[in-house]
C-alpha cells in the first residue's frame, strides 16, 4: 500500500476502460496495488471520460471501474449538467450513478431538487424521484430561510432523456409563489440545449376597442430539421374566433414562409353598420428565395387580404398597399438581367376600383464590357415595362441607354468625374381617357391613346477638392463641389405618361446625381450648374457631416417636374443635411429644402437618439410646406396623398434596473393643431425564470370598421416552458 501526500497523479486504463486514463487531484492519496482501490482525501478531483467528479473523499477501484464519493460531491457531465449531492455511487466509468438527497443545475441554470437519483451513462437518462424543478433563483427571507421560488413544477419522477433532449415529470404540479395552479399526470418539456421544440408558446391577452377581449395561445411544431409551423387560435368576443398560422421551409436551393389567417363573422357595410349575414375575412402572405442551376436566382412575395380593412382591424399590419412581386434573376460576369411582374391591393378608401396599376413585367438589362475606351467604362442598359389597369391608362415602354463615365485624380487631389448617356425611348400608350391622375397622364388629342418616341441624351462633369486638416485629435474634409450638367432642351413630347417618377423631389441625395429622378418617365433635360460644399469631421468621440448645395439652369427652360418638387425657376430651392454623432449617446440626422428666395422651410426632416442602451430618448419632427394652390383642381389630384403636412414623434426607453424596463412613444398631427395619431405605453418584466409585459395604445384613426380606442396587451411567459 502506497500513501502520497498531496498528489496529481494520471493512473492507466481499467481492463474495462476504452483506453481512457483516470487523473486525479488531492491532498492525500492512498493506492493498494493487490486491489487496485484508490482512496483520496482532501479536495479531490477525479477526471475520467470528459466527466469531473469533485469531493471531500473518494473510493475508486481502477480494476472494477467503480466510485464512491462521500461530502460535497459534485458531478459533472460532458454536456454541462451538474449533480450536486452528499454521497454518489459510480459505475460505468463514472457514467451510471446512484445518489442520495440529490441537486441537478442544468446547462441554462435551472435546478431540480430530488430525495434519490439514479443516472445511466450509456443511455444518457437521469431519473429523480420526488423532484422539483424550477429556473428560478432561490431566495431567503428576512429570517434567512429559503423562499418558494416565483414558480416550480413538482413531480411524484422526473426523467431527463439526454438523447432526446427533453424533461419528462409524471404526477406533476405547477405552483405558482407556492399556490398550486395546475396538476397534470404528465407533462414535458425541452432541456436548455434545444433551440427549437414543439410545444406551446406564450399566451397573449389583450383588448382591442374593435375586437373586444383577445386571447391567443400560439402552438409551435417541428416538423424536421428544415420545417416548422405555428399555429394560434385566438378568442376575440366580439368577432369569434380567428385561425393563423406560419409555415417556415428551408430548402437545399432556397428558403420559403407562407401564414396566414381567417375568420367567419358578422358580415358589415361601408358604414360599418352590420348586415344580418356572415361573411369570410382573412389573409395570406408568402415570401421566398431561391437559387437555380448556374447564375439564376429568383425571389417573389405574396399579399392578399380578403378587404380593405381586414389586416388593421385584426392587428396583422398597418400597411395600406400590398405588394405581390416575383423577380427572376441573371448574374453574369459584369452583367446582369432580370423579370418582375408586381401586383398591388390597395386598401385605401379613396382609390377607386380599376386603376391599380399591374406591372407585368419589367425587365432590366445591364451589360458593361471590359474595354474601356479613353480610360472609361461602358454601360449598356435595357428596359422593358408593360403597365396595365383593368379600368383606367395602360402603358408600354421600352428603353435603350448607353452610357460612360470616368473619373480623373490630380496630383494635388482635385477629383473630376465625367459622365455621358444616351437613351432612346418609344411608348405606347393606351385608354388614356381614364387616367388614374390626370396630371401626370400626359397628352393624347384623341383621348384613345397612340405611340410617341423620345431622345435624350445628358453629359455631366463633377469637380470636386477634398482638403483635409488636422486640429487636436480629430481630421477635417472640407470639400467644395461643381458639378455642370449639359442636356438638349424640349425632349420630352407633352404626351408621355409619367408612371415611376411621380414622387420626385429635389433633395441632398439626388442633389448632385447626374440623374435625379428614380425612374425612366421623369428626365431632368435642360443644362444646369450645381454647386455645393460638405464639410466632415472625425474624431474619437465625435463625427459630423454637413453638405448644403443648390442648382441653376443654365437654359432657364423648366423641365416636366410637379410644383413644389424644388426646381420651380432657374434656381433650385436649397437642400442640405446635418449629422452629427457624439459617442454612444448622441446622433441627430437634419435633412432639409429651403426656398431659393424666402429662405422659408419647404420640407424638415429632425430625427435625434439622445442616451445609451439603457435609457434613451428618440425625437422625431417632419414638416412639408411647399405652398402649393391647391385650389387648381389638376394640381390637387397632382399631390392627392402627398399634401403637406407636419408631424412629431417621440419615443423613450428607460431601464429602471436589470429586471424592469419601461417604453413609450407618441405620434402627433400637427398640419391642423395638436391631434393624436397614436400613444403607447409598456412596461415588462424579466429574469431567469419569468416574462411579464403590459402594453397600453390608444389610437385616434378611423377607416369604415376601424374605429379609435384603447388597446392593452398583456404577456405573461414562464421561460423554458412557453
Amino acid at each position: 500500500m502506497l500513501t502520497v501526500p498531496g498528489i496529481a497523479y494520471t493512473l492507466p486504463a481499467s481492463q474495462n476502460a476504452q483506453d481512457e486514463n483516470v487523473e486525479f487531484e488531492a491532498d492525500q492519496l492512498t493506492y493498494d496495488s493487490e486491489t487496485g482501490e484508490i482512496r483520496a482525501l482532501g479536495q479531490v478531483v477525479l477526471i475520467r471520460n470528459g466527466y469531473i467528479l469533485k469531493a471531500g473523499e473518494v473510493r475508486y477501484n481502477e480494476k472494477t471501474g467503480k466510485a464512491e464519493a462521500i461530502g460535497a460531491v459534485e458531478l459533472t457531465s460532458p454536456d454541462g449538467d451538474t449533480i450536486f449531492s452528499p454521497k454518489v455511487v459510480l459505475e460505468n466509468e463514472l457514467r451510471d450513478a446512484v445518489v442520495e438527497d440529490i441537486k441537478l443545475l442544468l446547462e441554462d441554470g435551472a435546478r431540480v431538487y430530488a430525495n434519490a437519483g439514479q443516472r445511466d451513462g450509456e443511455d444518457g437518462i437521469t431519473t429523480l424521484d420526488r423532484a422539483v424543478y424550477s429556473p428560478c433563483k432561490i431566495c431567503n427571507d428576512s429570517e434567512g430561510n429559503p423562499k418558494d421560488p416565483f414558480w416550480q413544477i413538482k413531480a411524484v419522477k422526473v426523467v431527463h432523456n439526454r438523447g432526446k433532449k427533453r424533461l419528462y415529470y409524471e404526477n406533476a404540479t405547477l405552483e405558482i409563489l407556492g399556490i398550486p395552479i395546475l396538476w397534470t399526470p404528465y407533462f414535458s418539456h425541452p432541456d436548455p440545449t434545444v433551440d427549437r421544440a414543439s410545444g406551446f408558446l406564450p399566451l397573449e391577452i389583450r383588448t382591442s376597442n374593435n375586437l373586444g377581449i383577445v386571447a391567443g395561445l400560439p402552438y409551435y411544431h417541428v416538423i424536421d430539421k428544415t420545417q416548422d409551423f405555428t399555429i394560434t387560435p385566438t378568442i376575440t368576443t366580439r368577432e369569434g374566433l380567428v385561425l393563423s398560422g406560419e409555415y417556415r421551409h428551408k430548402l437545399s436551393y432556397g428558403e420559403y414562409t407562407v401564414d396566414g389567417s381567417i375568420t367567419y363573422t358578422d358580415e358589415r357595410d361601408a358604414n360599418n353598420n352590420l348586415t344580418g349575414d356572415n361573411e369570410f375575412r382573412g389573409h395570406i402572405s408568402s415570401q421566398g428565395q431561391f437559387n437555380h442551376a448556374g447564375p439564376w436566382r429568383s425571389t417573389y412575395q405574396l399579399n392578399f387580404a380578403s378587404d380593405d380593412t381586414y389586416l388593421r382591424r385584426y392587428g396583422f399590419s398597418r400597411a395600406d398597399t400590398l405588394t405581390s412581386e416575383y423577380n427572376l434573376e441573371g448574374f453574369f460576369d459584369r452583367s446582369y438581367i432580370s423579370g418582375r411582374t408586381l401586383l398591388f391591393q390597395e386598401l385605401r378608401n379613396e382609390v377607386r376600383p380599376g386603376l391599380t396599376p399591374l406591372a407585368v413585367p419589367i425587365i432590366e438589362a445591364e451589360y458593361i464590357p471590359k474595354f474601356k475606351p479613353l480610360g472609361g467604362t461602358i454601360k449598356l442598359g435595357g428596359n422593358a415595362l408593360s403597365i396595365v389597369r383593368t379600368g383606367g391608362l395602360d402603358t408600354q415602354r421600352l428603353s435603350l441607354s448607353a452610357g460612360w463615365k470616368r473619373r480623373w485624380i490630380g496630383n494635388n487631389g482635385l477629383v473630376f468625374d465625367l459622365d455621358g448617356l444616351v437613351r432612346s425611348d418609344a411608348y405606347n400608350i393606351d385608354n388614356v381617357a381614364e387616367p388614374d391622375n390626370p396630371f401626370f397622364a400626359g397628352t393624347f388629342g384623341s383621348g384613345e391613346g397612340g405611340t410617341d418616341f423620345r431622345n435624350v441624351a445628358r453629359l455631366t462633369g463633377t469637380f470636386s477638392y477634398p482638403l483635409v486638416k488636422q486640429t487636436g485629435s480629430g481630421f477635417h474634409t472640407l470639400e467644395p463641389i461643381i458639378q455642370i450638367t449639359a442636356s438638349p432642351s424640349d425632349a420630352t413630347p407633352n404626351s408621355i405618361v409619367n408612371e415611376d417618377s411621380r414622387a420626385f423631389e429635389l433633395n441632398d441625395l439626388n442633389l448632385f446625381s447626374s440623374e435625379r429622378a428614380a425612374g425612366f418617365d421623369l428626365f431632368d433635360e435642360s443644362s444646369r450648374v450645381t454647386v455645393g460644399v460638405r464639410w466632415q469631421y472625425e474624431s474619437k468621440d465625435l463625427q459630423s457631416d454637413i453638405l448644403i448645395g443648390q442648382s441653376f439652369r443654365i437654359d432657364g427652360q423648366e423641365t416636366f417636374f410637379l410644383e413644389g418638387a424644388g426646381l420651380e425657376g432657374d434656381f433650385s430651392d436649397i437642400v442640405g443635411r446635418t449629422n452629427i454623432r457624439y459617442k454612444d449617446w448622441l446622433e441627430i440626422d437634419h435633412r432639409y429644402r429651403l426656398d431659393d428666395t424666402s429662405l422659408s422651410v419647404r420640407r424638415n426632416d429632425v430625427n435625434a437618439l439622445i442616451g445609451s442602451r439603457k435609457t434613451g430618448l428618440e425625437v422625431g419632427y417632419f414638416r412639408l410646406d411647399r405652398e402649393l394652390d391647391l385650389t387648381n383642381p389638376i394640381l390637387e389630384n397632382a399631390v392627392e396623398n402627398r399634401q403637406d403636412r407636419e408631424e412629431l414623434r417621440l419615443g423613450l426607453y428607460y431601464q429602471i434596473n436589470d429586471n424592469w424596463r419601461f417604453t413609450g412613444t407618441a405620434i402627433e398631427d400637427l398640419t391642423n393643431g395638436a391631434n393624436g395619431v397614436e400613444y403607447e405605453a409598456g412596461v415588462s418584466y424579466i429574469d431567469e425564470c419569468i416574462e411579464i409585459g403590459l402594453q397600453i395604445r390608444e389610437t385616434f384613426t378611423q377607416d369604415r370598421d376601424i374605429e379609435p380606442g384603447t388597446s392593452i396587451l398583456f404577456r405573461f411567459k414562464l421561460l423554458n416552458l412557453g
